[in-house]
C-alpha cells in the first residue's frame, strides 16, 4: 500500500564491486502500461492491478554500458509471478531515455532483458551497450546481465528489501 518513491528506489549514483554508476534519468508512472512494451505484460500489469512503475536509467562510470531497472508494483505475489512469466523478448520494461548524453538513445541498440520477483514487486531490466552494438559473443553478453544485476543490487534492491522486512510494502 505504501507508494514507491524515486528518491528511495534510485539513488543519483552508487558504486558497487569498485564500480561506478550514475542516474541519468528517472520516472514513475500509475499508467503502467505506458512503462512496458508487449500486449501480454501489459494484459498481466492490468489483471495484477498494477498501482505504479517506477523506472530509472543509469550508465555505467565507464560510460561502456547504459540500462533502465523498472519496479512494479502489483497486488500480490502471485500476481507479481504471473506478469514475471510472460515477460520475455518482446514483453519488456520500456527503455527510459535521458533529455541528454548517451542515454538519450537507449532502446535504441540491441541488448539484454532479464525480471525478477520480489514480493508483489516485478523488477525489470533492460541493458545494451552504450555505442548501440549488439553484444558479440557470451563474455559481452555476460557483462550486460551482470550490469542490469548490479543495477538493481546497487539502487531498488535496497529499498524494496528493507520494505519487505518492515512489513511496510
Amino acid at each position: 500500500p505504501q507508494p514507491l518513491t524515486l528518491a528511495a528506489l534510485f539513488p543519483p549514483q552508487f558504486e558497487l564491486n569498485g564500480k561506478s554508476y550514475a542516474r541519468t534519468a528517472a520516472s514513475i508512472t500509475k499508467t503502467c502500461s505506458v512503462a512496458v512494451y508487449g500486449a501480454d505484460l501489459q494484459a498481466a500489469l492490468q489483471t495484477g492491478h498494477c498501482s505504479q512503475v517506477a523506472r530509472a536509467s543509469y550508465i555505467s562510470g565507464d560510460g561502456t554500458m547504459m540500462g533502465t531497472v523498472g519496479v512494479v508494483n502489483l497486488i500480490s505475489s502471485n500476481a507479481a509471478q504471473k506478469a514475471g512469466q510472460v515477460t520475455g523478448p518482446q514483453q519488456i520494461i520500456a527503455p527510459l531515455t535521458s533529455k541528454k548524453g548517451p542515454t538519450k538513445k537507449l532502446g535504441t541498440g540491441t541488448g539484454v532483458v532479464q525480471a525478477e520477483i520480489k514480493g508483489h514487486y516485478l523488477i525489470l531490466m533492460w541493458a545494451e551497450y552504450a555505442n548501440l552494438k549488439s553484444p558479440s559473443g557470451q563474455a559481452q553478453r555476460q557483462a550486460l546481465e551482470q550490469f542490469a544485476a548490479n543495477l538493481v543490487t546497487g539502487s531498488a534492491n535496497i529499498n524494496l528489501s528493507t520494505r519487505m522486512l518492515s512489513g511496510k510494502q
